[in-house]
């Protein structure tokens, strides 16, 4: 296996690193087979991704089912709430209970009196539990109401995504459909592109799993970075967080051994990231996003395993399954960011001291 991926990796890095190409030259065969690899890559990756999106809306149509059975039968229990409720409401509207009331001024004696008003206080409470007995069950009826929306919100949102991808899926299917008939053999690639797609799924993806799973564990650790020295004051509440590209590497090597394989680099507002990981090479670049004072969120630009990139929809799975952000507030409650910047080899986060009296604050 590992000869077999070892000759399967050297064939790809002839075919990843050709020879620059002058303008209108037709490309030669190991080019050609390099575009078919890479569209063949796409094109399987596309169809895993519409069979997952297929899943996730087969379980929210099954999720709509319940929840209309649900309201089926909690429209049976609303109606006989409201009988109940309709009952008590006409019996102190028509003043049966003020009948009730007077008994307790007709007692002969104390015993009879605190009788009639136990009485009373019981009949009293049972009428207050129907009253809210049916309003809490109204109420339940509006939350699976709202539940049910928010899936036929997301089964539309799935079946736009759904058409989306199976537009990109197709175009990519036609290209490479053309491209291998340019080829004088076009079964050459074949076993080269199988391979690959199940070199990915076999290994490459739970590889990427793993490793995206360490990451965001050691991200949420990135706070220890912020040590004195590394803070600068340009003013009272306003300070400068300076993290340089070696320290970082240096801070994720410490916490595990695996990111000795790989390199961050911090250039033009970016995050690169290149290395290898369970004999699968890696790059990914992304990009950190001011969502809020507290939040930055991560967004993965490019992501390439072995040299091949990986389509959209891949990466926006991994993105929901794993958290790359950076959240200030693990600094310290009180710290907001006002700006974030990657250039020149460092991190520089730009902080402010919200302070809780007020202080400091913008109007």
């Amino acid at each position: 296996m590992q000869k077999s991926r070892a000759w399967f990796i050297l064939f790809l890095l002839i075919l990843l690193f050709p020879q620059p190409m002058p303008v209108g030259r037709a490309m030669n065969a190991p080019e050609l087979e390099q575009v078919i690899l890479q569209q063949h890559f796409t094109q399987k990756e596309l169809e895993r991704n519409l069979e997952i999106t297929r899943n996730e809306e087969k379980t929210l149509l099954t999720q709509i089912a319940q929840l209309d059975s649900e309201l089926s039968r909690q429209a049976l229990i609303i109606d006989a709430k409201r009988r109940h409720a309709g009952e008590v409401a006409r019996a102190y509207y028509m003043g049966k209970r003020d009948d009730l009331l007077a008994l307790l001024f007709e007692t002969d004696n104390f015993n009879d009196f605190l009788l009639a008003y136990d009485f009373l206080q019981i009949l009293f409470t049972r009428d207050m539990e129907k009253m809210q007995d049916y309003q809490t069950e109204r109420q339940k009826a509006a939350q699976l109401q709202q539940d049910k929306q928010q899936r036929l919100t997301q089964v539309r949102t799935l079946r736009t995504h759904y058409e989306t991808q199976l537009a990109e899926m197709l175009a990519v299917q036609k290209e490479k459909e053309e491209n291998l008939q340019k080829l004088t053999d076009p079964t050459s690639v074949q076993s080269l592109m199988d391979h690959l797609v199940e070199d990915w799924r076999k290994d490459g993806l739970p590889a990427f799993r793993d490793y995206f799973a360490i990451l965001t564990k050691v991200m949420f650790e990135i706070p220890e970075l912020a040590t004195p020295d590394r803070i600068h004051a340009e003013g009272l509440l306003t300070h400068t967080l300076t993290i340089k590209e070696t320290d970082f590497n240096q801070f994720l090597e410490s916490k595990n051994a695996m990111f000795k394989q790989s390199q961050f680099h911090f250039e033009n507002n970016q995050l690169q990231v290149e290395g290898s990981y369970n004999q699968m090479n890696m790059r990914m670049i992304g990009e950190y996003q001011l969502v809020s004072p507290t939040e930055l969120k991560f967004h993965i630009v490019q992501l390439f395993y072995d040299g091949f990139q990986l389509p959209q929809s891949t990466v926006d799975e991994l993105a929901k399954e794993f958290d790359l952000g950076f959240y200030p507030t693990m600094i310290s409650p009180n710290i907001q960011v006002e700006d974030i910047k990657l250039a020149d080899q460092a991190l520089t986060l730009k902080i402010k001291l919200d302070l809780p009296f007020g202080f400091g604050s913008k109007n």
